[in-house]
């Protein structure tokens, strides 16, 4: 009668211990792969890759340029009052009207969005809603997703040139689904008004683009190409009630006009 009491409360103690080891290694979330990947990692292999893309296109490297972007930049940093990520700006020439997150911190600006922009404001307001994707993880989660764990950490050791560019490619993509879009849009605003900077920018640049451009051709622009619910992005931005006292502070150290004409 002993030994079956206590073979019974070995099996309970068992089913207890497995209950626990699941519930410690296996995410809660279906939802969220990034919880498989470290940020640590996720950093490493974000430099790896951010290394290979930059060897196929031109980094901007004029002083007016990087100076002002790195302004706007510090600017954001500073609203975000801490961070797990070490992010890197790149300015990168090509004239699509584009920004992107990658993994590890790694934001790339197109010079496009810099001639078309018509302030600092409006970078910083688009810069916003990247770094939203790199705080939220969207970045990682989207490219696990897809590509899963294995393929991801195989980057790590070197791993398969093939491999190395799907995930590459995934990385860089602008992709993300309407949740994460949304949840970028409401950090971006949030952190622009921390950053002095009001949240109105956001709404200026994304109905400029949508009043200069036709139907077709503003669906089809690649920062817009994952967005359909553009007017309501401009209202929620519009819309947003910054806190009492709030106080916008320009840059007015950026010569914007020379920033355009340098590139």
């Amino acid at each position: 009668m002993k030994s079956k009491i206590l073979k019974e409360l070995g099996i309970l103690v068992g089913v207890f211990l497995i209950i626990w080891l699941i519930f410690i290694y296996v995410p809660l979330k279906p939802d969220a792969p990034e919880a498989a990947i470290s940020l640590e990692k996720e950093q490493q292999i974000g430099d790896i890759l951010i290394e290979s893309y930059l060897k196929d296109v031109h980094v901007v490297s004029d002083s007016t340029v990087i100076s002002a972007v790195d302004k706007i930049y510090d600017r954001l940093l500073n609203g975000l009052d801490s961070t797990d990520y070490d992010y890197h700006i790149y300015v990168v020439q090509n004239e699509e009207i584009n920004a992107f997150a990658s993994l590890g911190g790694n934001v790339v600006v197109f010079s496009g969005l810099l001639k078309y922009a018509d302030n600092p404001e409006e970078v910083a307001a688009v810069l916003a809603h990247e770094m939203g994707h790199v705080e939220k993880r969207h970045v990682v989660n989207k490219v696990v997703k897809e590509l899963g764990i294995t393929l991801v950490l195989s980057v790590l050791s070197g791993g398969d040139p093939g491999f190395m560019n799907e995930i590459l490619q995934q990385s860089v993509s602008t992709v993300f689904d309407r949740r994460q879009e949304s949840e970028a849009d409401d950090f971006g605003l949030d952190l622009l008004e921390r950053s002095h900077i009001h949240p109105n920018a956001m709404a200026a640049f994304f109905r400029k683009l949508r009043d200069e451009y036709s139907s077709s051709t503003f669906e089809s622009l690649e920062m817009l190409s994952t967005h359909p619910n553009t007017n309501k992005r401009i209202k929620n931005s519009l819309n947003y009630k910054t806190s009492e006292g709030f106080t916008s502070n320009p840059f007015d150290t950026i010569d914007w006009k020379a920033v355009q004409e340098a590139l």
